[in-house]
Formats: C-alpha cells, structure tokens, sequence
C-alpha cells in the first residue's frame, strides 16, 4: 500500500509508492526526507539535480520480460568521465529495480546476493574475472564516483556527497551485466543486463508531456573566444570549441576551461559538426570531432572520428581512415579475449588480431562524452572479421570494446545528402569486405553447377546411352595352329564413334603379339592393327609385376555395317603356350578422360578466381601488425620466415 504523508519542511503532501521505500527528496522543496513508521523526518535540503536531457524522469513507465515498472527515484552520480542518472523502479510484482542510462546505454539490474566472497576494490584491475551468484563475469570498468544529488523515492538513505567506489562487469559470455557497489559493507551486488533504449517500451518520457525535450540542452559561450556552443546532452562532459580548439568542462550554467589551445594546424571535418545524418532509420547528429593517430616506425598513421548523437539511443561514431569508412558501436558485453591471444570471440564469431598501438588525440571540436584533451593517449588493439572490425582501448583502470562496420563511401554521403563529394577510398581498409569474395562464391557455385551437369551426363552416357558390348567371345590361341582365328560378325546398326577392341588373356610371365584385321564383310573394306599384350611376376625382396594381362585399341569413326576381326598371334620363341584371350567389342564406350579434361578446365576459372581473392587479403595484411592468423611477426607459427602474409 503506498504511504503518504506531509513535508515537515513545507507541508507538501509525499507519497511513497513502495513499501520498500525509507528515503525521499520532497519534489517541492527538495528536502531530504526519512520515514520513520507513519513519520517523516527532515535531513535538510538536498542539492540541485544537475540538468541533463535524459528522456527518463520520476513517474516513466516501462516494461521489461513482460511486466510493468514506473520509474520513482533517482541518484545522479559523477566519476571522472561524466555524469550518470541511476533511476530507482517499482513493478506491478512489488520488485525494485535499478535502470541506468549512463552515456546512452540503458542496463536494468537487481540486488543479488553475490554467493562468494568479493576481492577488495582496491585491488581489483581491468579484465580481472569473478564470479557472482555463480555466473562468470569480467571487470570492465573502475570508478570512484561521488553522489551529487537525488529525487523521488529511494530504498536506503542517502546525501549527497558521498562516495561510491563502483566496479562495472560484464558476463565473460552471453549476455549479463553487473555492478558492485563497495559504498556499502558488505559491498552490494547486481546482476542484470544491457538493453536497447526501444525493447523498455517506454511512455511519460519526458517530451511526452511537453516539458524540454531532449536534445539541445545548453546554448553557452566560450570563456575563452566568447564563441557559442551548444551542449546536446548531460552525457557531454567536455566541449572543444570550434573557434579557438579550447577544451571547456560544462559546467551548471557555465563552462570551465579544462585544456588552452596550443598551436595546431586547423582540420577541417568533411562532415561539419551539426550534420543529420540519417542511418539504421533514425536521425543522428554530429556533436564531435577528433582526429588520432598511430605511430609506427616513425611513420604517423591517422584517423577521423565523428561522434554522433541520438536522443533515445545515446552515442555512435563514424570513423574515417584514408577515405574508408565505419559505423561504430559501443559494446555492452565485450567479446572473449585473453591478453596476447591472437583472436578474440563475439558472438561466435572469430575476430583475428590485426593491429595494435598507442592512440593520440591530436586535434579535437565539439563535444565528447569524456573529459578529453589533446594529448590523451589509450592502448588500442583491433581485431577484424571483414566486415567488421572489434577494437579494444585500455587506459587507467578503463577498457571499452566496440565493433566497427564497413560502410561504403557511397552511404555516407547519401545519410548526410552532402553537396561535396567525399574523398575517393585509397588502398585496403582493415575491415573492408573483399570486392573480390562475392564474385569468387559466384564463379565457385557456378562451377559445381556445371560439374554436376558434366557428371550428370556421363552418368547417362556410361549407364543408358554408351557403352553397348556388340561381341563377346572367348577365343583360344594354339601353338599348333599356324592359321589366323576369325573372330565371329558383330553388326553396327549405324554409324560409331569409336569402337573398343578389348583383350583379356591368362599370361602368365609371358608375353604374346597380336596382328588384327578388322573388316567390314559387305565392303570389304579393312583396317589394320597391331599390339601385344606382355605380363611379368616374380618376388625379388618382395613381390613385383610389371605390364598388364589386358589390352584395349580404339578404331574410330566405323560406318554401319558388318564386321569380323581376323587375329594373327605371335607366340614368345623362350615360352611358346598357349594362351586364352576373351575378345570383346564395344562400341561408343565413354571415355573418362574427356570428362575430367573438362572438370579441370572448368575449375580454372575458379582457380583464378581464388587468387585474385588472396591477392586482394595480401594486400590488406601488408599493413598489419601481425600475421593473417592473429600470430605476431616472428612466431612459431609462420613457417615461411619473412612475416609475409599466409
């Protein structure tokens, strides 16, 4: 049942919804309230919430597996990069709930009993594993971060003020987020999971009933050049400005300088800051730019980073490198890596190690979710699976993952309806797709098509349509008999191809020549043959044989008609016996050799195909920092010795 009572301060009425409910800010006078039975006692004022442009407020709706939420206090909080909103929620089932919006992300968690005892925060690092209510999650992120103010209803007391060492997780695999607040002792646990700001169905927002919407929160000027700045949304923590390259901490109503310009060559972005863009069906807006680099062997490698905005689904960045572009993505679950592994695994998807270094920011305008400043160095790593590109960044007691998408030049330019043409691509982008593999799979299927034709039809021609045995006849060839052996008539009905005159003997470390004449009876028209047919065995340090009992010869192109053979033997002067011979004709036998002759000449075509593409995959590995297998240069692994690409 909810509870109600009156402001000792002002003597607003104060309702509490859930049972569960001890603290309260009153919403008129913001003082900070504590219910005790059916009385409620006054802590003093609360400070004031620091304006954002969160779509969330106290009284938002929602739903999550099916069941039905309202949202009936805050916590705002600050850490070193920003602030965020933790939004306490009431179901329909009497549960509380936590939803966090922080940097456009929205995790909905729960307080759950860790079931093993937690390391102490001061000792825990980035990618350190532990398990909690036995599931398998991984430190993603450490912060000391302090309360600055609250609203609405709340499960525990509070002030502002107080600091709260925070360690974010994320399940090791699947899907699952965590969070461990060492505020408390002992720490406090909860598990639950990141989600798409549209899959909370949301309502009330905050534009449904008129007040600001999100977007535009601040339109402030620069302490340093007096130029206007606008400020699109409370995740924004720091804004360079666009005239005078400052970098400026927002700051209530004001802004502070956090960086002084140094003397920089002025970029100017080939997306202007300001730009709509539409992709994925929604509006964004470009609110930031930053250019970074790498540098290896003395040699500066660049890139360009835009960050965009949407109000309802945060943060994303287009990232342009020598005329490549990507559509990148923040990760709420990182994928499965182990430090120097040369893989990493997303979605059961393997990724392969392509290149690392240390990232400078060297120039920067417009506003970033983070305190940024020129000069600010993270360890990045990338791993690709064309076409996509995972990317780690580590510094402090921070590391991000996000997965990066190819996009073709073509669909940037058309999200932002530029009137200037973008720079044309050059060279072989790490997560480019390979022009070359489409083309390849449709040669390849080509291929087995046609193979599958050619077997077809020599299944047809060897079992229906070829091969009709027109003689069959057992034959005995006697040293005695000086006389040829004339075989019996076969009859061509029509006109053959070829005819195979196949001889099968019973020699036996022997040898025998044979003297043919084949004839048509009508005609009298003959043609002559010769061969010998020669068969050896014996065992010498193991058994060997050499030559063959059997004998085919092709006659080609015979006419319709009748014919017999005439055989003339030739009998071995050191071993002269008789020998057996089965004598058969065959006419259009079919003949194997032509169809593996076109087996191989179709597969030329794939083969070259094939080539092509590794051509084009050498190319891309020429620029990376290890092997095509995730291998460092010089492993084991590369058998080849020069670091090339497999």
């Amino acid at each position: 049942m909810p509870f109600s009572a009156n402001c000792p301060a002002c003597g607003a009425p104060v309702v509490f919804k859930s049972s569960a409910s001890f603290h309260g800010v009153c919403e008129f006078c913001r003082s900070t309230l504590v219910r005790h039975g059916g009385n409620l006692e006054n802590l003093g004022r609360m400070a004031d919430l620091l304006e954002d442009a969160s779509p969330i407020r106290l009284g938002t709706e929602g739903r999550y597996k099916g069941v039905h939420f309202a949202v009936i206090g805050r916590l705002q909080l600050r850490y070193a990069a920003g602030v965020w909103n933790e939004w306490h929620v009431l179901f329909d089932d009497m549960r509380g709930g936590w939803l966090s919006d922080a940097g456009g992300e929205y995790t909905l968690s729960f307080l759950t009993a860790p079931k093993a005892e937690l390391p102490a925060f001061a000792g825990l690092m980035p990618n350190d594993p532990i398990t909690l209510a036995g599931r398998e999650f991984v430190v993603s992120n450490l912060e000391e971060a302090m309360c600055v103010s609250g609203e609405g209803e709340l499960p525990f007391a509070f002030g502002a003020g107080y600091a709260a060492p925070l360690v974010d997780l994320r399940a090791a695999e699947g899907e699952g987020f965590a969070s461990i607040d060492y505020s408390e002792t002992p720490p406090l646990v909860f598990l639950g999971e990141s989600l798409p700001f549209a899959s909370f169905h949301f309502a009330n927002l905050r534009g449904d009933a008129g007040a600001k919407p999100a977007g535009v929160v601040k339109a402030l000027q620069c302490p340093s050049c007096g130029g206007s700045i606008g400020i699109h949304d409370k995740a924004v923590q720091s804004v360079a400005c666009p005239s005078c390259l400052t970098v400026l901490e927002p700051a209530n109503e004001s802004l502070r300088i956090l960086q002084k310009a140094t003397a920089a060559t002025r970029i100017e972005p080939l997306i202007p800051l300001g730009s709509v863009g539409r992709f994925l069906g929604k509006d964004w807006t470009v609110i930031g730019f930053q250019e970074r680099a790498v540098t290896a062997e003395g040699k500066d490698y660049p890139w360009q980073e835009y960050l965009l905005h949407h109000p309802e689904e945060g943060f994303r960045w287009l990232v342009e490198s020598s005329g490549h572009w990507s559509w990148v993505s923040p990760l709420a679950n990182p994928p499965r890596y182990q430090i120097g592994q040369p893989g990493a695994l997303f979605k059961d998807e393997e990724f392969t190690r392509f290149s690392a270094g240390s990232a400078v920011t060297r120039y920067v305008i417009g506003e970033f979710t983070w305190k940024v400043e020129v000069g600010e160095t993270w360890e990045t790593i990338d791993f690709i699976a064309p076409s996509k590109m995972l990317s780690r960044e580590a510094r402090h007691a921070e590391i991000a993952w996000s997965l990066g998408d190819y996009l073709p030049t073509a669909d940037v330019a058309t999200a932002f309806k530029l009137d200037h043409p973008l720079p044309a691509p050059i060279g072989i982008a790490a997560n480019q797709p390979n022009p070359r593999a489409e083309p390849h799979s449709r040669v390849c299927s080509l291929f087995w098509k046609f193979a599958a034709l050619a077997l077809l039809a020599q299944a047809l021609w060897v079992f229906i349509l070829g091969g009709r045995t027109v003689l069959d006849q057992r034959i005995f060839f006697a040293t005695d008999n000086e006389e040829p052996v004339t075989t019996q008539v076969f009859q061509l009905e029509r006109d053959a191809r070829s005819v195979v005159l196949r001889h099968d003997t019973d020699l036996d470390n022997n040898w025998l020549g044979l003297n043919m004449t084949l004839v048509e009876k009508n005609s009298g028209k003959a043609w002559i043959s010769q061969t010998d047919v020669a068969y050896w065995h014996g065992y010498d340090d193991g058994a060997w044989s050499e030559g063959d009992r059997s004998r085919e010869l092709v006659f080609r192109d015979l006419p319709a008609g009748n014919y017999f053979l005439v055989i003339d033997p030739e009998f071995s002067a050191e071993k002269r016996v008789g020998v057996a011979d089965r004598v058969r004709v065959i006419r259009d036998q079919a003949a194997w050799s032509s169809f593996f002759f076109l087996l191989i000449f179709l597969a030329l075509l794939p083969m070259y195909s094939r080539i092509r593409v590794a051509g084009f995959e050498g190319e891309r590995w020429e620029e990376a920092d290890f092997l095509s297998t995730g291998e460092e240069f010089g492993s084991a692994s590369d058998d080849s010795g020069d670091g090339g690409d497999d």
